[in-house]
């Protein structure tokens, strides 16, 4: 049977499921100029406890709802989307516990990542030709291996990526010891997924970029080259597994401008020497910086922690890619942090309109409370341990946490702050084009406070006020006039 229905315009018809009670007929309900039809026709010729389920197409809920309230219906209830519970068929993903500790399945349900959204991957290079590997990889089409640089991105056919250590085309692994670290971490953030092979990644259609910065004794040449390459490449996260306790200004610089201007999201590992010590680019205001924990969301024995960093994630027995079609358990905060990587990702494909300050919030913001099981380091391991469908669920506040004026302004100007906790926070100020003119740091100590501004050399124009810190991220924008 079809349904006939007129409409008026603007009227727009639905279909419901509708339950009889034992004295109502479907005779009745046409009565009342509904079109029905059996729900479950299951083919049998006598009355049934499924004949009493209808399938009913109306434009008007408060028909529905009356017939209710007489007793000639006992529910109504609108047809409703449902779907699959995905899970991968990888053959090792019952080994891979942190995916379902980070409660990954519910997002894969949504969605499975974009192929246009790449990670990259500054480390030790990567088995390109590994069976979990080579098919996520950014391969770059536009410049095959031919002797030419087809591309005019100044890398002679950069097709796999680029080794900074060789300085030449071919980012694999230069061994099959801790030289391989690459291809593990590569693993973690984007193995392909639901391949009936080996394991399976949060990212799962998402991509990764190697960008090798070591040479063949596996020393680390320059890191920030290849995070500016990897930028200039189009990723949308960085990660990286390595650090220094020494500070660098140059370090510093560089990961603030692909950060505020470039819009790319640095995630890095907070070390493995069980220490408060900063370490270097984790504890970078603009960087994520990751501290590792176990199966009952403890700290690992080896992982790093201190105020300077964001989150934490699993980073203990992590079961991921090696060389050569070969797998391993591995354990630190470089697999905890390719993990919120690979997170950070699979958030930036389903929210591709939102910027770099809202997916680090929106990570940061909805990860769960770990403080009980971790007395010792309280507030310690940044603001949780990660949650990701948290991340997908999460609502950003409504309320501005930033109030300018005046505004227009001539430069000078105070900016009130509201549900600030207390931590350190940073201030931005760009231009249309996105160019820094400002930066401020502070410490609020209070739930409210306020600074005054005297920025008299600022040209007149529109500027993008930036809020970053302790796990909030807002923007603003003034006027100035002259």
């Amino acid at each position: 049977m079809s349904f006939i229905c007129s409409l008026s315009k603007g009227q727009q018809s639905h279909i419901y499921t509708v339950k009889l009670p034992a004295n109502t007929t479907i005779s009745q309900l046409k009565a009342n100029g509904l079109q029905v039809q059996n729900k479950y026709n299951l083919g049998s010729t006598t009355k049934n406890f499924f004949s009493d389920f209808l399938s009913v197409r109306t434009s008007d809920e408060s028909l529905l709802t009356s017939l209710v309230n007489s007793g000639d219906l006992l529910y109504w209830e609108k047809q409703r989307t449902q779907y699959f519970h995905f899970t991968p068929s990888d053959t090792a993903y019952i080994r891979q516990w942190y995916l379902n500790k980070i409660n990954v399945e519910p997002v894969w349900d949504l969605t499975l990542g974009d192929t246009s959204f790449v990670v990259g991957v500054i480390d030790s290079g990567v088995d390109y030709t590994h069976e979990d590997l080579k098919k996520n990889l950014a391969y770059n089409y536009n410049d095959p291996i031919n002797g030419i640089d087809d591309d005019l991105d100044g890398y002679v056919d950069n097709f796999y990526g680029w080794d900074f250590g060789a300085n030449d085309n071919d980012p694999m692994v230069d061994g099959f010891d801790f030289r391989a670290h690459g291809s593990s971490i590569c693993g973690v953030v984007a193995a392909s997924t639901n391949n009936t092979t080996g394991i399976a990644s949060a990212a799962a259609n998402c991509k990764y970029l190697p960008v090798k910065i070591t040479d063949k004794a596996g020393l680390i040449i320059d890191s920030n080259i290849g995070v500016a390459y990897a930028a200039q490449m189009g990723v949308q996260v960085i990660n990286c597994s390595f650090g220094s306790s020494e500070y660098s200004q140059a370090e510093a610089d560089i990961i603030a401008y692909v950060t505020d201007s470039m819009d790319v999201l640095v995630v890095a590992s907070a070390g493995n020497t069980a220490s408060e010590t900063p370490v270097y680019p984790a504890a970078l205001e603009d960087v994520i910086g990751v501290c590792a924990v176990n199966q009952s969301d403890e700290k690992t024995a080896i992982s790093n922690y201190g105020l300077a960093y964001q989150i934490s994630a699993p980073g203990e027995a992590i079961y991921t890619t090696f060389v050569e079609n070969d797998y391993i358990y591995t354990s630190g905060t470089s697999v905890a942090a390719a993990l919120v990587s690979s997170a950070a990702i699979l958030v930036r494909s389903y929210f591709p309109d939102e910027s770099v300050f809202q997916i680090r919030n929106r990570l940061l913001s909805s990860a769960d409370a770990i403080a009980k099981e971790n007395v010792m380091f309280e507030n310690l391991l940044g603001s949780g341990r990660l949650n990701l469908s948290a991340a997908f669920d999460y609502a950003s506040p409504k309320k501005s946490v930033m109030t300018l004026f005046p505004n227009p302004s001539n430069g000078n100007f105070t900016i009130d702050f509201t549900q600030l906790n207390s931590g350190n926070y940073q201030i931005s100020f760009f231009d249309v084009l996105g160019n820094l003119y400002h930066r401020t740091e502070f410490f609020a100590s209070a739930t409210e406070s306020n600074i005054n501004f005297s920025l008299d050399y600022l040209k007149q124009g529109y500027y993008t006020v930036q809020l970053s810190g302790n796990g909030v991220s807002a923007n603003s924008g003034i006027v100035i006039v002259k």
